[in-house]
């Protein structure tokens, strides 16, 4: 009796692990399957850096050809002033210039006037000359800052020679260049219109003459025609590690300053109360 008793209670407790085992799996199975965490939104991949389209260049200019006008060299600009077309010019104080009978006239008081043409060397010319043809009247200031200043590697910004950082030749009536190198040498004075020091010419002004400056880069020549010559040249910039270096006519060293001129930019002309008259702009470029 007993036996059937302990076999009764074996199987009864056999039979309570089997339901509860049972219980604990369906309770395990039917458990709600946690929400997934919201996926995290993928940043978009950025776009790959452009890389910039390299500047067309130009084959290198010759030695003989380097800082020498050049007759086959291609026209960019041209005014011989039979009409009024200073619309062309990016100006200041435009309203003190005149235009009349082929010529440009600025009688009084200052204007500065810039042909719009942006010149970068190496890019698409190797070398960018500009000719003007002028005179002026007799019998005016004759300081050195009474003139028309013709200037090179200028910008829209600042088209006159009262800040450093431009090359400028000026010339009035007299028989003199006045040149002011723009950068960091010793003057007579801090003022702008001290920062000067003069060459002598073969020719004055009062009768009509073609100014020209050729620029390739690392030289940097001013002409004019005299009655000897049609490009007598008035002098040579040149440039050595960060200093400017200037050479006369005779190839002799007449100036050395810090050198604070741009590498390219736009041909300028400051006219400072000099009584000018200005006949013909052309500027060229040679490939």
């Amino acid at each position: 009796m007993k036996r059937k008793i302990f076999v009764f209670l074996l199987l009864l407790l056999l039979a309570m692990a089997l339901v509860f085992t049972a219980c604990d799996v369906q309770d395990k199975g039917q458990k709600e399957t946690p929400k997934p965490t919201d996926t995290a939104t993928k940043a978009p991949t950025p776009e790959p850096t452009p890389t910039p389209t390299p500047k067309p260049t130009v084959e290198p200019i010759s030695e003989e050809k380097k800082g020498v006008p050049q007759k086959d060299a291609e026209v960019l600009f041209h005014d011989t002033f039979d009409e009024d077309n200073l619309d062309q010019y990016l100006l200041r104080q435009g309203e003190y210039m005149i235009v009349e009978d082929g010529w440009l006239r600025i009688p009084e008081n200052w204007s500065a006037y810039v042909p719009d043409v942006t010149y970068d060397l190496g890019v698409d010319h190797s070398q960018y000359e500009m000719s003007v043809t002028f005179k002026v009247a007799e019998g005016g200031d004759k300081n050195p800052w009474s003139s028309l200043f013709i200037g090179c590697r200028g910008d829209a910004t600042t088209p006159i020679a009262t800040s450093n950082g431009y090359f400028w030749v000026a010339f009035n009536f007299s028989a003199k260049a006045f040149v002011y190198p723009g950068g960091g040498g010793q003057y007579n004075g801090e003022a702008w219109n001290l920062k000067y020091f003069e060459i002598e010419l073969p020719e004055d002004f009062t009768e009509e003459h073609t100014v020209t400056v050729v620029d390739c880069g690392d030289v940097i020549d001013y002409y004019m025609n005299t009655a000897e010559e049609d490009y007598y040249l008035i002098l040579k910039v040149t440039f050595e590690g960060d200093e400017l270096v200037i050479f006369g006519n005779d190839g002799s060293e007449i100036w050395r300053e810090k050198n604070m001129i741009a590498d390219s930019g736009m041909f300028m002309f400051f006219n400072h109360y000099c009584n000018s008259s200005v006949d013909e702009i052309i500027i060229k470029g040679l490939k």
